[in-house]
This record gives C-alpha cells, structure tokens and sequence, in this order.
C-alpha cells in the first residue's frame, strides 16, 4: 500500500473518530435539554385562609377628642405640632396640631395634621411641646384599622414564606395594590411554613408605598400567590 493511501486511511479515521465524538456530545446535550424542559416546579398548596381590616387599640390613632383637660403654660403655642404621650409604654411617634385660647388648649387642627403613631392601648393622651407647658390632656376616639393575614398549608411540601404574595384590592372601583412578601408582614421564626401549618401576619397598618393602599382604606379582596400557585379571599371588615 502506498504512503498517500495510508494516509488518506490515517486522516479518515480521525475524521470518523471526530465525527463519532460531536455525535455523542451532541447526544448529551439534546439529553441534558430534556432533562431541563421535564423538571417541574414545585407544586405548593397555599391557602389564603382570612384577612382581616379592623381597629385594635395597639392601631395608630385616627381621631382624638380634645379635651380632657385645657393644661395652663399653652401661650404662643398656636397651631404648634406637639407630640402626645402615651400612657403605656410602647405608645411612639405620634403628633397633632393643637389650638390654644390665652395659655390653654382648646382643640386641634384638622385631621391631616395628625401623625398616627402606634401602641396606644389606653385613650387618654397628653400633649408634649417641648416648654413648660403642660397637664393639657385628650382622648383617643378612633383607630385606623390594622390588617391581618392568615395563611394554611394543604400540600405535601414546605413553602418558603419569601415566595409567597400578598395583593389587596378595591372591587367597587377595581383598584389594585402592590404585591408584597407575606415575610414582609410576619415576625414569626420560622422562614417556612410546613403541610398542615396554619400562621397568621403581624397585624400592620396599611401604606401606600408598599401595599398601595393609605392607611384609612378598606381593601375588599386579597389575592395570595406562590409559583403557580393562586388563592383569593374577601377581606373581613369590621
């Protein structure tokens, strides 16, 4: 046999051999493809059991009868914004215009110019204005509703609480909300909820940057989602 045919034998076989070895990763890749397309994503069975919009004395203050008491030392303090000081402890950040007469309060300012603040278990306030002013007391007569959040697992796999939102909306004037994390609403240990778990939010106040509802709206319905997954509820209200 001459030197160029076994050449020519020499350079096909390792065409062949080239030819043969795409051919297998080739195969591979085609068998990693339909590996991928067949894997499925988890299945979670997530109820969204109750939510509930209603006012709980812990709730940020919505109204305040003014007043219990007209204090003395109010001069000059005139459409201030004092802060008002709670009787329990946890009662922060709120804040209302007060109207004074001579050295008295009398009233307050519109509703708008009250910051709600939290923890305001028992309804008689005073006002705090940074002078020696003082004894000027009122009550709390309206909370803004606090919302809460219920949810049960009925599948056979743990959830992880950060995959699961939350939409309210509006159905009379079809407004929607931003969806939010359940986690973002729950303090709770865990980060996952097990089958047959039932767990409940925080009881929160609404806000327009982040559920896209104000704090004095009244959503009618809640929407839970996770994967797949969907769940739909009427929102209590009372």
């Amino acid at each position: 046999m001459s030197g160029s045919s076994v050449g020519a034998m020499i350079v096909g076989t390792v065409f062949i051999m080239i030819f043969g070895l795409a051919t297998v990763s080739m195969i591979e890749s085609i068998d990693d493809s339909v590996e991928v397309a067949e894997y499925e994503l988890p299945n979670p069975k997530i109820k969204l059991t109750t939510v509930t919009d209603k006012q709980e004395s812990s709730g940020p203050i919505d109204a305040i009868g003014c007043c219990a008491s007209a204090g003395t030392g109010y001069t000059g303090l005139n459409n201030q914004q004092c802060s008002l000081t709670g009787l329990t402890s946890g009662a922060t950040d709120a804040s209302i215009e007060i109207i004074v007469v001579g050295d008295e309060v009398v009233g307050i300012g519109t509703p708008s110019t009250l910051v709600p603040g939290t923890g305001y278990q028992v309804e008689t306030v005073s006002f705090n204005c940074g002078t020696n002013a003082n004894s000027a007391t009122a009550s709390v007569s309206a909370y803004h509703d606090l919302n809460n959040i219920t949810i049960s697992n009925l599948g056979s796999e743990a959830v992880q609480l950060s995959h699961i939102y939350i939409t309210l909306s509006h159905a009379p004037t079809y407004m929607q909300g931003i969806p939010f994390q359940f986690s973002s609403e729950y303090s709770g240990s865990s980060l996952f909820i097990f089958p047959g778990e039932e767990i409940s939010s925080n009881a929160f106040p609404l806000d327009s940057d982040k559920h896209g509802f104000a704090i004095g709206d009244d959503p009618t319905r809640a929407f839970l989602a996770v994967y797949e997954h969907s769940s739909a509820v009427d929102v209590t209200i009372t």
